[in-house]
Parts: structure tokens; C-alpha cells; sequence
């Protein structure tokens, strides 16, 4: 998404979808979209029209059905559900079924039983389940043109990591004509820009420095590079995957097409309820709409009190444990989804105590303070999120033992400072490397800019001089940047 050969596609496509007429333009978004899957893999691109084929014809026997509804329903569910399972999940069972096999005598060969595991499926499933939810309750009428369903499934800016769109608000940008004017592209290119200094200037940079072992083995660190490398990486996560919503947002502004902005500056939320109104909103959205919803209603005909506990304790934490299962099928991810149910579990809990007060209504130092401590919390569960279970126990003990707090080398610094030594790292210090501070300062920097600003795309109110003047350096920084690092793939795509 950040290299020239995507740049050079994007154009191309774009000049070509305005110069087509507007009845050929769907036909060419479909193909290119394809084209864009099938450079990744062509198995990739058959799995994707074969979901969107079933559930195409799934949603016209919804909507024509007089009986039986719900079991059409389930079907359909049930069918995307297993295909997530199947390809993404399958190392969750592949190695069992393969030693199975060996033991029948079916020899699977030297590498095992290899399945492709489709990049942007738990996206696509997710919204093929509310597509078909939907169109149960009549909510949404089902797409009659298998194009413009098969569009929506490989749309080619959102195949990698969303944004999660709804048939309800994507599928009617397909077919009303699209007009392109200046106050769009100029909106489109800068979210382009913010997008790419996300990604590589700030989360690429700052994924480099971190120590990569640091993960693997936390107890042969000082405790307080634990704590900086942690806060490094929240802040690498956040800038990747808001970096890559910001691109494809701005490729998509080009063809006319508005995707879901994923990120509201998350990190000055002022408690958890609010973070996730902020954090990957188009997933957050879909979890309260079609898990915590649907689970509360159900819930409370059985129990018609609110406030019992069962209601209070079910929901949330069910809709963040299916939050866990969607990044993936492992301990950690449980963990991770299980600590942000909790968090949500308590904040409902304290809020029968006193009446709901939206967080603009409180003093502007407790508003700051409630920011600070609900960045820690969500500092924290990037813990279990990154490592395994027990490598994240290590270092969440580590972190928090005092003896495991070594006092910084100062005196070897000012040896080097002065150049009477020299030393191969920023370890010997017992210090985290100076560049994880340095970065840090832009990245608050653009989000203080954007919050304060209350616009993310701010730069378009600057004078066309100062623009002109922050583009070439930013070009001149990206050049260097391209020189020395290849590059990382986008956190999310491996969702």
C-alpha cells in the first residue's frame, strides 16, 4: 500500500474510471479490484468470489422466503463462519490432523497439510454476516446485480484490512453516479499524506528501533525499557493500522467512494466505552450492532432487569471475547478480549452508582487525568496482544518488579558523549533507544494538531506556500526513509 507500484496501479485506475462512462464503471472497479487480489494470489481471488457468490444467492432467498428464514439464515452464517475456521483458523488443528493422517498412513509429505490462508477474510466475513442479518429483517434490500454484490466482497482499497462497510452504506455508492470536484481530491490526497507519514515515518520508524527479541525474551531487559518499548509499540499499532485506514481512505475519495474513518484519535479517549467508539469504529460498530445488542435484548426477556447481574456481566463480556476469537484463535487474544470486557464490565458497574455524565461535562483536569489512566489500561492489553501467554507474564511481572529497575549508566553516556568510549548500543546504558523519544514526538504532535484542529485533514487550511513547503520536505523525509528501510507490512493484514 506504500510502494510505488500500488501508486502507479492507483492512477491508472483512477484516470480510467473517470474516463469510462458511468454504466462501465462498476465493471472496471470489479476488475481492477480482482487484478489487485490476484498479484497476491489467484486461489485467493476464487475464494473470495465464491463467498460472494453464496451469499449473493443467500440474500435473495432471504428476501423471497416465506418459511423457513431463520434456517436460511444460520446456513449462510454458519457457511461463513466455517470458511473463517477452515483458512484462517487452520492452524489452530492442522497439526493434530496431520499427525492423524500420518497414523492412517496418509503421508501428507514434507511440509505437511498447507492450506492458503486468505489475507482480509475475517473483514469480509464479518461483513457478509451483517449483509445477510440485514437482509433477514428487512432492514436492507437484497443487491438483485451479482456485479455490484461481487464489488462490495472485493473492493480492492478495503480487501486487506477493512474498513468493516456495510452493504447498506457501500452498495449504493456503487450505483449512483460519483462527481470528483477539488474540495474531494484535495481532502483525499492529504489523507494519502497523513496516511503514509503514519506508516512509514512514524510506526515503521519506531517498529525498527524497538529490539525485536525484547518480545521474545522481556527478562533480559531492564524494566524500564520494558516500559518504553511497550508505550512504542501502542503507539506503532495505532499509527499502522490508522496509517493504512488513512491511505485507502484517501484512494478511495479518488474514485468517489467514502470509506469509514476507523480512528478518532483513540488515545485521548477518557474511559474504555469511549475508546472503542474511537479504535477500528467500523469493527466496534459491527460488535455492538450484531453481538452486544442482540445479546443484551436476549437477555433481558429472560431477566427483564436491567441492572441484574447477569445483564450487566454477559454482554460485554461475550462481545469482547468474540473480539478476541476474531484477531484469533489462540490464549492470548482470549485474554486480551476477556481484560477489555472487563474494563467495560466495571465502567458499567460504576455508572449505576451515580448518573451518566458524558466526558465534556467534566472538568478539564479530570478529563486529562481519566486520559492518562485509561491510556495505561489500554497500554497494558497490548501486552497479551503482542506475545504469548506466558511471555507476557514475564514481562508484565518484570515491569512491575522493583529490583528489575536498573539504574541508568550515566556516567558510561557522558564518557560516550564526550567520545572517550565507545559502545555498540543504547543497552549499555541501561537506557531504550533515544530515536523511540524522538519519534514519539511527532506522533503526538499530529494527534494533539488533529484533536486541538478538530479535522484530521488540517492541512488543507494552511496557505498553498506553506503546504508547497511542508510537501517537499515531507518528500525529501519519505526519500530517505524508502533508502533506509524496506518497509512493514501492515500490522492488521494479518487479520
Amino acid at each position: 500500500m506504500t510502494s510505488l507500484a500500488f501508486a502507479v496501479f492507483c492512477a491508472v485506475a483512477i484516470l480510467v474510471h473517470w474516463r469510462l462512462p458511468q454504466r462501465y464503471r462498476t465493471l472496471w472497479l470489479f476488475a481492477v479490484s480482482i487484478a489487485f487480489i490476484v498479484t497476491w494470489s489467484w486461489e485467493l481471488a476464487g475464494i473470495f468470489l465464491v463467498v460472494a457468490t453464496v451469499n449473493f444467492y443467500l440474500g435473495r432467498w432471504l428476501a423471497i422466503a416465506e418459511r423457513r428464514r431463520r434456517v436460511l439464515l444460520w446456513i449462510g452464517i454458519g457457511f461463513d463462519v466455517v470458511v473463517l475456521m477452515a483458512l484462517k483458523y487452520s492452524g489452530f488443528y492442522i497439526s493434530a490432523l496431520t499427525d492423524l493422517l500420518e497414523r492412517m498412513g496418509v503421508h501428507t509429505g514434507a511440509g505437511g497439510l498447507l492450506l492458503l490462508v486468505p489475507i482480509g477474510l475475517s473483514f469480509i466475513t464479518v461483513q457478509m454476516i451483517s449483509y445477510l442479518i440485514d437482509t433477514h429483517h428487512r432492514i436492507l434490500n437484497p443487491e438483485i446485480r451479482w456485479l455490484n454484490f461481487a464489488l462490495y466482497v472485493v473492493y480492492f482499497p478495503k480487501i486487506l484490512s477493512g474498513p468493516v462497510e456495510r452493504a447498506r452504506t457501500l452498495l449504493p455508492m456503487f450505483k449512483q453516479p460519483r462527481p470528483l470536484d477539488a474540495r474531494t481530491m484535495e481532502r483525499s490526497f492529504w489523507l494519502i499524506v497523513i496516511g503514509v507519514v503514519r506508516k512509514l515515518v512514524l510506526a515503521d520508524t519506531l517498529s525498527a528501533v524497538i529490539p525485536g527479541a525484547i518480545f521474545l525474551h522481556p527478562e533480559n531487559y531492564p524494566s524500564q525499557n520494558l516500559v518504553v518499548y511497550l508505550l512504542a509499540y501502542a503507539f506503532v499499532i495505532y499509527n499502522d493500522f490508522a496509517g493504512y485506514t488513512s491511505i485507502v481512505r484517501g484512494v478511495s475519495g479518488f474514485f468517489g467512494i467514502e470509506l469509514t474513518s476507523n480512528f478518532k484519535l483513540p488515545y485521548f479517549s477518557r474511559n474504555i466505552a469511549e475508546f472503542w467508539e474511537r479504535w477500528h469504529i467500523s469493527l466496534s460498530n459491527w460488535l455492538r450492532d450484531y453481538i452486544f445488542f442482540p445479546a443484551s435484548r436476549a437477555l433481558l426477556k429472560r431477566i427483564p432487569n436491567r441492572y441484574h447481574a447477569v445483564n450487566l456481566v454477559i454482554p460485554p463480556i461475550v462481545t469482547m471475547l468474540v473480539s478476541g476469537m476474531w484477531h484469533g484463535l489462540a490464549p492470548n487474544f482470549l485474554l486480551w478480549g476477556a481484560l477489555h470486557g472487563l474494563y467495560l464490565l466495571v465502567e458499567r458497574i460504576s455508572i449505576l452508582r451515580s448518573p451518566r455524565r458524558l466526558p465534556d461535562e467534566f472538568p478539564k483536569w479530570r478529563q486529562v487525568l481519566s486520559a492518562l489512566g485509561v491510556f495505561v489500561l489500554i497500554v497494558l492489553t497490548w501486552i497479551p496482544f503482542r506475545m504469548d501467554l506466558a511471555t507476557a507474564g514475564h514481562y508484565l511481572s518484570r515491569m512491575f518488579t522493583l529490583s528489575a529497575w536498573i539504574k541508568p549508566n550515566f556516567w558510561l553516556l557522558r564518557m560516550y558523549l564526550i567520545g572517550k568510549v565507545q559502545v555498540n548500543s543504547w543497552v549499555e546504558f541501561n537506557l531504550p533507544d533515544i530515536r523511540v523519544f524522538i519519534m514519539l514526538i511527532p506522533a503526538l504532535l499530529l494527534d494533539w494538531r488533529q484533536a486541538r484542529c478538530k479535522d484530521e485533514t488540517f492541512f488543507t487550511r494552511w496557505p498553498v506556500w506553506e503546504s508547497a513547503l511542508f510537501l517537499a520536505v515531507l518528500a525529501l523525509v519519505l526519500i530517505l526513509f524508502s533508502l533506509a528501510s524496506t518497509g512493514a507490512p501492515f500490522v492488521y493484514q494479518g487479520f
